[in-house]
């Protein structure tokens, strides 16, 4: 892998607590639990990316379709972590659906439509990271309030991602990163820890969670930030 589990679990929990201070110094009406899944994503990226890795978001899935599949619906990954900057992430879909395109004309035996080893990295190198967020409290219409559907939102998104990157062939090194807003930090790793269990009593290949926390101003309900990786057991 390009990068450790581990290293990714810190970077991830060293730019939200970092992020949380801001918040807290400009004395911001909304803290942490009132982001987007995508801004989460991108304060991930960012701190990933002074680490020596390539860094792709939304990626396609690499056996999500063929020739004959449109782009616009195939199934993406949040972060996909290549083992260097410099490297530029192959798409076998796409490189099909190039050369079916190209076949019977002047350009079928085109160079170009084949992917240079030496500059590209294959799905199988490359590290598929599925990033989910919940909260114990959340923002309806701008307002917080208890999460009914906490434990269903958490564990359901949990599952469906482990299954969408264990059943991809091309993915060989793949792990579910989930943040969980919670009151407490014990109700964070015991929940993590339980869906663990779940998905491992259901078959699902995944191995136990890592598990940092940090804790958060409470201004909607939710007083810590725990964050679970969930490696793929392949």
């Amino acid at each position: 892998m390009p990068i450790e589990i581990g290293e990714i679990l810190s970077y991830a929990s060293n730019a939200f607590a970092h992020h949380a201070e801001l918040l807290d110094q400009e004395h911001a009406v909304r803290g942490l639990d009132a982001f987007s899944e995508l801004q989460l994503h991108a304060l991930i990226a960012d701190a990933l990316t002074s680490e020596p890795v390539g860094v792709y978001r939304e990626v396609h899935y690499p056996s999500d379709g063929d020739a004959y599949t449109s782009r616009t619906h195939r199934d993406r990954c949040d972060l996909v972590l290549t083992p260097n900057p410099d490297l530029s992430l192959s798409d076998p879909i796409s490189e099909l659906q190039l050369l079916a395109a190209a076949q019977d004309t002047l350009f079928a035996n085109n160079p170009a439509l084949h992917p240079d080893p030496t500059t590209t990295c294959q799905p199988e190198d490359a590290l598929w990271i599925e990033v989910k967020a919940c909260a114990q409290y959340a923002y309806r219409d701008g307002v917080p309030a208890p999460n009914g559907r906490y434990a269903h939102e958490f564990v359901n998104g949990l599952q469906t991602d482990l299954c969408k990157l264990s059943a991809d062939p091309h993915i060989w090194h793949a792990a579910a990163l989930t943040v969980l807003f919670t009151e407490t930090e014990d109700i964070a790793r015991q929940d993590l820890h339980a869906a663990a269990k779940l998905c491992i009593e259901q078959d699902i290949p995944v191995r136990s969670p890592l598990i940092e926390t940090i804790s958060i101003t409470d201004r909607a309900g939710n007083a810590c930030l725990g964050i679970g990786m969930f490696p793929i057991s392949i």
